[in-house]
This record gives C-alpha cells, structure tokens and sequence, in this order.
C-alpha cells in the first residue's frame, strides 16, 4: 500500500484532530488529584508538574496525544467506548523528579525520555514524561500505551512490531503529523543468516529469547500494511477484533495466527515477505548510491541520496559528513561547518572530519582556527601529523 496507506492515515488522523482541539479552550483544571493539576482531553488525564511546565507546552503535548491516538486508531478501529477510563500521562520538567519518580515505580535502570508503566490495577497505569528530551522515547512509548490500554496482553509482534513502525509518526506541533517508513531495522535483518518465517515470528511469545525480535515484528507489520496485497492487509486488520481484554498474551497470538494462517497460504507469505523487505532500500545502500553519485561529480543526486538516509537514521554520521562535503564544494562554507559538526558529534572519525573543518575554516578566511584544528590533528593521529604540520606552515606563511 506503500504512501497511500500514510497519506489516508495523516489525512483521517488530521481531521481527529480538529475534532478535540476544543480541549484547549479549557486550560489547566485545578482538580488534580494529589499535587498535580490536570488537563483534560477526550482520551487522556495529563498530570502536569506544577514547577515548571507552563499552560501552553501542556495543550500542546495534549494535542499532540490526542493526535497520536487518532493516528494510532485508524489501523485498529478499537471502540473507544471500552475505554474504562482516560489514559493517564505524567509530565515533568526536571529531569531528578523524572527519574525518582519512575525509579520508584520500575526496577532496574530508568527509561530516558519517557516510559509507559503498566500494572494490572488499570488506574495505576501511566505514560511518564521527562519534557523537552522525549523526542526519541515517546512515540515508542505513547503506541505501547494506546494498545495496552484496549488489549493488555497483546501478541508480542504486534506490540513491538506496531510501535517499531510508529516510532517515526511525528507531530511538528502546528497541528500537523508526519510519518515515514522506520526502516531503521532493514540492514540488520539483511546481516541475519536465516530470516524467520512470518509464522515463527506471530507464534512468538518470549521476544527476548528471538534474535532481533522487534526488527522482525516490524517487518512483518510493514510488509502486512504495504505489501499491497489485500488479502494479507485484510486478514491482519480483520484479526484485531479477535483481540481480547481478558485474554492472556498466548491466547491472544493463537486467535491472530489462526485467523491469518486461514486465509492465506503461510508457506506462499513467507516467500512474499521476503521479496518484500528485498524490494526497500535501507540505510547503507542509500549511503553508497550517494557515495558513488558524489565520486561521479553528480552533486544533486548525491544530496538526494545522503538526504534520503537521514530519513532512515539521523543519528549516523556519514550523510552529515557527506552532505558538508557537497555544501563545501559548492561554496556554502556556513552550512558546510554545520554539517561537519553534526557528523563529529555523532562519532565520526575525529582526524578525518576535523580535517575536512579545517579546509572549510581556511577557505571561509579563519585561518587560526584551521591552524588549530590541524594541530589537534597532528594529536591525535601520528600518521597524519607530517601532513598536518606542512599545511599548518602553509597557513602561517599566508597569515
């Protein structure tokens, strides 16, 4: 189903989103049980740290929950009416109030960003916020919440699989979401020496047993939602309403396996999934078709490529590194020194970016700082310093 699937899934999620932004109009609610006042919306209590998170950051991460839900909710179609009571999400700024107040609710080491606490008792359960480093937990976070709270035993692929491909549905905060395919997982899977069946992987019921088990409930999600194949997306769709509140995690996985193994051929999906995730384009092969665009002088189609592998991961440093390079030679030495820093700070090799900084530097007329970052250069890497050393006394001999 491929963009088509998102963009009717944006499209029906944005339109919810009109639909509960009246919630705004209501402000704070000074009712908060305990310490904490409360914002109300159709779907969520959100308890808010009364020290330092003002009115409007507070609407605005309720928007964004509500849309979320909305969002979440065009793929299950759960009846919110079984809703025993709104979600509830805890919010604070501190990052020491955060961790105390997980760490005394969660054994072990505290989540960052944000984690959801699950209990048996339905009104002890939360989503927890640590506000303003989110970013990275939350929309992990928040679909494991909205599933939970419908099936608290779900299958474990659809658990994990589902919030693996929902970790890239964005909010940018003026009243719009976004979302790409989280091919974050593809390279690894493509390393593995045997690929499980999508059999293997609905049967599963100890994930942690299972090499790379959320990379393969992902790809088994995103090959059921956009293989293109009705039937598969029928079967998977249809299974949801089989999901059962009181049912436990097995039970659960045998009712969806059951129901999709009856209407499709497994033996024939394993194949078709396999050629599925063989037809997307991961991380590296993006990494490398700009790498030769770039080394065959194509500037546009390289920065297309390195621009595309973001998507994927902006955390690893290669496209940043890349794209200064482009910017550089296309004399943009501004935008050049703000890439290469991006690719430093994301673990680069430091002699070879600090080197590419160093030209950007001279270039763009600072000659003492490249004369500086050289001779950290000749620091840290012994077989670079004679190297180094010529080009620092070029630079002096021009000042």
């Amino acid at each position: 189903m491929g963009d088509g699937f998102t963009v009717r899934l944006l499209f029906l999620a944005l339109a919810a989103l009109v639909q509960h932004a009246a919630f705004a109009q209501h402000g704070i609610d000074p009712e908060g049980r305990g310490e904490f006042p409360v914002l109300r919306t159709a779907h969520f209590d959100i308890r808010i740290d009364p020290g330092d998170v003002s009115q409007q950051e507070a609407q605005a991460l309720a928007l964004q929950m509500e849309g979320r839900f909305a969002a979440y909710n065009q793929v299950f179609r759960f009846n919110t009416g079984r809703l025993a009571m709104p979600l509830r999400v805890r919010v604070f700024r501190s990052r020491e109030l955060y961790e105390s107040y997980v760490g005394s609710r969660l054994a072990g080491e505290v989540p960052p960003g944000a984690v959801y606490l699950h209990f048996a008792q339905a009104e002890l359960r939360e989503l927890v916020i640590h506000l303003g480093y989110e970013g990275g937990s939350l929309p992990f976070q928040a679909f494991i919440q909205f599933l939970r709270a419908f099936v608290p035993n779900p299958p474990v692929w659809i658990r994990d699989g589902f919030a693996v491909y929902f970790a890239t549905l964005g909010f940018d905060g003026g009243g719009g979401l976004t979302h790409r395919e989280n091919l974050v997982w593809l390279d690894t899977l493509r390393e593995m020496r045997g690929l499980s069946s999508p059999e293997s992987i609905m049967r599963t019921v100890a994930p942690a047993s299972v090499e790379n088990f959320p990379g393969l409930a992902w790809s088994l999600v995103s090959f059921f939602l956009n293989s293109g194949n009705e039937s598969y997306l029928r079967s998977l769709t249809d299974s949801f309403m089989l999901l059962s509140y009181a049912n436990t995690a097995e039970e659960n996985t045998v009712a969806v396996v059951n129901h999709i193994a009856m209407w499709n051929d497994m033996a024939a999906m394993a194949t078709d999934h396999l050629n599925y995730l063989n037809s997307l384009i991961s991380f590296f092969e993006e990494v490398a078709q700009g790498q030769a665009a770039y080394g065959a002088s194509r500037a546009a189609e390289a920065g297309a490529a390195f621009r595309r592998a973001l998507e994927i991961r902006r955390n690893h440093y290669l496209p940043w590194f890349y794209l200064g390079m482009l910017a550089y030679n296309a004399g943009d030495t501004e935008t050049a020194e703000r890439y290469y820093r991006t690719a430093l700070g994301l673990g680069g090799d430091a002699a070879t970016v600090m080197y590419a900084m160093a030209q950007n530097a001279a270039t763009a007329g600072r000659t003492d700082e490249a004369v500086e970052l050289l001779r950290q250069i000749a620091a840290i890497a012994p077989d670079r310093e004679e190297r180094a050393r010529t080009l620092i006394a070029d630079l002096e001999n021009i000042r």
